[in-house]
């Protein structure tokens, strides 16, 4: 099982990026304008004190394009993810290699802002709002 959850504080504000899939070659007559296999990236850079040190942990959030709105540096989040390693090799043949984080559920740790709701919506009410990747975006957390 590879499970990790940090708490810590974004070092920058969120760098976002649509990747468009590779297989969208024939819609097959359906034109909606998005393609269903487009992917969002949010790339962000935890830190997470450890005693007397300090670890920065990259961070990739897939499919939580919202991120954006509602972090920004100095920002408290407790992250859920999974662990991967990275490995390549520099252009003067150096082998190189870094642990990022890969997030499937983020907890925005600081209270929301009165002001911060994107286009006119309510804000979240509880103290800790979470995202998650896993959960499908039609189906509420819970009833009220």
């Amino acid at each position: 099982m590879n499970q990790t959850v940090l708490t810590g504080n974004l070092t920058a504000d969120i760098e976002t990026r649509e990747i468009k899939s590779r297989d969208n070659r024939n819609n097959s007559g359906n034109n909606s304008g998005k393609d269903s296999g487009d992917q969002h990236l949010s790339k962000f850079t935890l830190a997470c004190n450890e005693g007397e040190r300090v670890v920065f942990m990259p961070v990739e959030a897939w499919n939580m394009p919202h991120l954006a709105e509602y972090l920004f540096k100095g920002s408290k989040t407790l992250i859920s993810g999974s662990l991967k390693q990275e490995n390549w090799e520099t252009d003067a043949g150096d082998k190189r290699s870094r642990i990022v984080l890969t997030a499937y559920k983020v907890e925005f740790l600081d209270p929301a802002p009165e002001q911060a709701t994107p286009r006119g919506s309510a804000a979240p009410t509880s103290k800790s709002r979470s995202t998650d990747s896993r959960r499908p975006a039609s189906r509420s957390r819970r009833a009220a």
